[in-house]
């Protein structure tokens, strides 16, 4: 693939993200409703399946930098975004090394993603932010009638509710991606870093 083209291509992924960051095509966890599934994660992932890990790395810190450009949540929302995305890359090329088959490529992203991010949210939640994260914990638990427990134990249920929710985002994020990247590369020759 020539250079102006793949660079083309990341400038339009990284574009994309951000047009779906800045449209706020994303809908809310029910549970955790200050969570949201956000389809601007989309691009960055078919950019590493198509483009090659660098691509996909460069297309996810473009979109975490638009991110804070766009105005965050706190500071660490875009930051946790990445880590969330880089996780899934992680899983990926692990298991890349044994095979190329979706269902095992999707495991081990979907996995890396909730146990990376459950120990990344756990220190976000309880250590680095509790100020700010515990009493959005205990009115989200009080919706569920148990804001009386301890701030521990509110903390691990929320890590517990907010590790649902990257299972479910890493399945909405993995597979529909996924489909998308087949579709692209038996459409277009192009691809030669594809990870499919």
């Amino acid at each position: 693939m020539q250079k102006s083209l793949y660079v083309s291509l990341i400038a339009m992924f990284a574009a994309t993200s951000g047009a779906l960051t800045e449209m706020h095509v994303m809908f809310p966890f029910p549970l955790l409703p200050f969570l949201e599934f956000d389809m601007a994660e989309i691009p960055d992932m078919i950019a590493f399946l198509i483009l090659g890990p660098e691509a996909g790395i460069l297309v996810a810190t473009i979109h975490c930098i638009l991110l804070y450009t766009l105005g965050a949540f706190t500071i660490f929302s875009p930051l946790m975004k990445f880590f969330a995305e880089g996780s899934m890359f992680a899983g990926i090329l692990l298991a890349k090394r044994y095979t190329k088959r979706a269902s095992v490529l999707a495991a081990t992203s979907i996995t890396a993603r909730v146990v990376i991010m459950f120990f990344v949210t756990l220190m976000l939640y309880y250590v680095i932010m509790p100020d700010i994260y515990m009493p959005t914990a205990k009115l989200a638990m009080g919706i569920l009638h148990i804001s009386y427990l301890p701030p521990l134990y509110i903390a691990f249920l929320l890590v517990g509710l907010t590790s649902m929710f990257n299972a479910i985002a890493g399945v909405i994020t993995f597979f529909v991606s996924y489909a998308i990247a087949l579709r692209l590369l038996k459409s277009f020759k192009i691809f030669d870093k594809s990870l499919l």
